[in-house]
């Protein structure tokens, strides 16, 4: 570990330095590594996550407004291109010759991503000052130095400001060495803490630019496991954000850590107007709304949904809403605005789990009346829970499974619960000696746990997990045991179409598309897939044998 001096460095709320005149250029290049695809990301090329980089078009937008300087900003998202890494990004620095490079550090999961993108940068690039944003430099920066030579500065939590004031600096250099939300590797061996600059007042930030990305390149399907398969009617995807901040502190999430505890909004009416000029200017025909709370104040929300509902759009919140907040009018303002999958953020189905351990502002009582409410509309319902906390039991386990069996979930997003850094479950992890090392970087994840948090050794916890998924997804299926068979084969055929060697996915099409009548070449067919899985799949054939389904 770095050893930290006691010093503290405390800086007043804006540092005023001389700052460059109009005559001055920058330009500046973002770079988004691959995400999402393990340390071998870079040199295997292996990226998959094809997301519109909002928080990027945020920063640009916000510069561009209030910048004294001529600046230039390009994008390179290496997620859309198969291109190796090296030959990518010295093209695009040639090319562009930019004075400052940001990493795009969003997820912790990204660290070695970032890293090896930073060797690259500052090899071929040694002039450019080099910075790194999101939660790699947020809530990882001790590690960020330790392990990353290239890096020249870490921003602190939200971007807008602490870019705005670098690129109006006339010696950005010296703006990082005395910045509140810049942290700096002499700053840190210096214990600097760093403080946030958030944009108080989000309609301050103008429209997003998305015509500065080949929306071509990315994915315009709704990324939900989505039966509707939506209308055909194509056009693009675009992400909004209507609210900043969290003031709960449920013990698994990050967000207060990037976007802090003190809500921050944008009027109904200016959100509006951002979305009818995407409409009009990029094509937009499904809008994603990224809130962490977007129920909080429910008449604003209940505003932009009654806006959304004239424009004949495709809605998601793919966040999760807490099913606390849902009325009756919010359920039908849900549908009118377009919206077909209702995420809902239940977490679990123990009220000691909730209230005790996870501190979530909602009650398992709040669940059922928000399923109701929700299916009478006509939409979907899909439920996020998490298994594995500190203190969890096997009673609270089996809670959780009972009540997506029982309250009407279509689909169950399950996952292990992780010690995110920045979340108070890391931590937590830290006090109680689960972590140890800084490996936890590279190997947390929401999908297998690694650490033991409750009594279940970490890979019987990650088996635990995805058993339930084989149970209530596919062996009992909701809308395959309640008869619904058109929407249980369309959730089953969008995990075929996927994953191609799901056994489960294989037997519960066919049993549905036998149950259904009159499909049943389909459903041989695909029983005969499954078959021919488990017979050459030991790790299939055991779970076929544990279901009773061989």
């Amino acid at each position: 570990m770095i050893p930290i001096k006691t010093v503290v460095t405390t800086l007043p709320a804006r540092v005023p330095l001389h700052q460059a005149g109009p005559d001055t250029e920058r330009r500046v290049l973002f770079v988004i590594p691959p995400t999402h695809t393990g340390i071998d990301g870079i040199t295997k090329n292996l990226a998959q996550y094809k997301e519109i980089p909002y928080g990027i078009l945020s920063i640009i937008a916000y510069v561009q407004a209030r910048t004294q300087v001529n600046v230039q900003f390009k994008i390179l998202d290496m997620n859309l291109y198969g291109d190796p890494a090296e030959q990518l990004i010295r093209n695009n620095l040639d090319e562009f010759q930019p004075d400052i490079v940001g990493v795009s550090g969003l997820f912790t999961s990204m660290f070695n991503q970032v890293r090896e993108v930073s060797e690259i940068i500052k090899a071929i690039r040694p002039q450019a000052l080099l910075v790194v944003g999101g939660n790699v430099s947020t809530n990882c920066h001790e590690e960020l130095f330790k392990y990353n030579p290239y890096v020249d500065a870490a921003c602190f939590s939200e971007g807008e400001i602490p870019m705005l004031d670098l690129i109006n600096a006339a010696d950005p250099q010296a703006l990082l060495d005395f910045h509140q939300a810049w942290i700096t590797r002499e700053k840190y061996q210096n214990g600097f803490h760093a403080h946030a600059l958030y944009v108080e007042d989000l309609d301050d930030i103008p429209p997003l630019d998305f015509g500065l990305l080949d929306l071509d390149l990315y994915d315009t399907r709704c990324r939900n496991n989505n039966p509707f398969h939506n209308d055909g009617r194509g056009g693009k995807r675009l992400p909004f954000i209507s609210s900043r901040g969290c003031p709960f502190k449920c013990v698994f999430c990050a967000a207060g850590s990037l976007s802090g505890t003190k809500m921050r909004y944008m009027s109904p009416k200016r959100f509006l107007e951002d979305v009818r000029n995407a409409v009009e200017k990029f094509g937009l025909t499904k809008i994603v709304i990224n809130d962490d709370q977007a129920l909080l104040r429910k008449d604003r929300m209940k505003k932009i949904l009654a806006g959304l509902a004239e424009m004949n759009l495709i809605l998601e919140f793919p966040s999760g809403l807490n099913v606390k907040f849902i009325d009756a009018e919010l359920a039908h303002l849900f549908k009118a605005a377009g919206l077909e999958i209702a995420n809902l953020a239940i977490e679990s189905g123990s009220e000691r789990v909730l209230k005790d351990i996870i501190d979530k502002p909602m009650k398992v009582k709040d669940v059922r009346p928000a399923v109701d409410m929700i299916r009478g509309n006509g939409l979907l319902v899909h439920g996020f829970f998490i298994f594995g906390f500190v203190g969890e039991t096997e009673e609270d386990r089996q809670a959780t499974i009972d009540l997506i069996r029982t309250a009407g979930i279509d689909w169950a997003n399950i996952y292990a619960a992780a010690p995110i850094r920045g979340s108070r479950l890391y931590q937590i992890c830290k006090e109680k000696g689960f972590i140890t090392d800084d490996s936890d970087i590279l190997n947390t994840n929401i999908y297998q746990s690694d650490i033991r948090t409750c009594d279940l050794e970490p890979e019987e916890l990650t088996r635990y997990v995805y058993r339930v998924n084989l149970d209530v997804n596919f062996i009992n299926n909701y809308r395959l045991l309640n008869g619904d068979y058109d929407i249980a084969i369309g959730y089953f055929s969008n995990v075929v179409n996927n994953h191609p060697e799901h056994a489960f996915a294989h037997y519960a099409l066919a049993k549905a598309y036998k149950l259904q009548g009159g499909h049943q070449q389909q459903a041989k067919e695909h029983i005969h897939i499954y078959q021919s899985i488990v017979a050459r799949d030991p790790d299939w054939a055991a779970r076929a044998k544990e279901f009773g389904v061989q």
